[in-house]
Order: C-alpha cells, then sequence, then structure tokens
C-alpha cells in the first residue's frame, strides 16, 4: 500500500520554527498543527541559535517587520544552515519600502533558502 506526502507529514510530526508575523502567527500555527507538524513561533534572539537546530524547518516571514526581527532572522537562518535545516522565506511586501527590499537582499546574500 502507498502512502501520502501528508500521512509521512504526520507519521513524522516535523518540528517547525516560525519568525512571521503577528498578523497570520495564529493562522500559521493552525495550518501546520492541521498537517501533523508541531509549530513553535519565536523571534526572541536568544534562542535563535539553539531553537533552529533542533527543528525540522524553519519558516522567515517579513509581515510586520521590525529591526530586532531581521537580528533575529539572521541569526536563525545561519543556524538553520549550519545545521542543515530548510530555510523557507515569504517575502512579503518586501518592494513595499526600502528597508523590507535591503532586509531581504540581506537575507538572501547570508541565508541559503
Amino acid at each position: 500500500m502507498k502512502t501520502n506526502n501528508l500521512q509521512k507529514l504526520r507519521e513524522q510530526s516535523p518540528l517547525i520554527h516560525n519568525i512571521t508575523n503577528i498578523v497570520v502567527a495564529n493562522y500559521v500555527a493552525n495550518g501546520l498543527l492541521s498537517m501533523g507538524c508541531s509549530p513553535i513561533m519565536s523571534n526572541a534572539i536568544e534562542e535563535m541559535d539553539e531553537l533552529p537546530a533542533i527543528c525540522q524547518a524553519l519558516v522567515i516571514n517579513i509581515g510586520t517587520l521590525t529591526s530586532e526581527q531581521v537580528k533575529s532572522m539572521l541569526k536563525a537562518g545561519i543556524s538553520a544552515n549550519k545545521n542543515n535545516i530548510p530555510v523557507v522565506l515569504d517575502p512579503v511586501g518586501v518592494g513595499a519600502t526600502s528597508f523590507r527590499k535591503q532586509t531581504v537582499e540581506t537575507l538572501l546574500k547570508e541565508i541559503k533558502f
């Protein structure tokens, strides 16, 4: 009998680290839970060395961007790369302001997505 990808995902129940915007954090967490994942929502810079290393993926969303959050994103992405953890970028509104554009340029330069 063949198993589908959703079934495999539910069997593995991966821990997914999300640095996401406050507008969608609840939706993202609930969506991941509905697929069988274990979401963790954190942008505390103090956790960005350890947390990505124990997760199965990192999602970076720039929807409600702050300077402090950018520091956390960079630190988390570098940690994830060091530990061979996949990193996904959601560049919300990247063209809306120079801050967003510069942030995404920096993220793309420093992190392998």
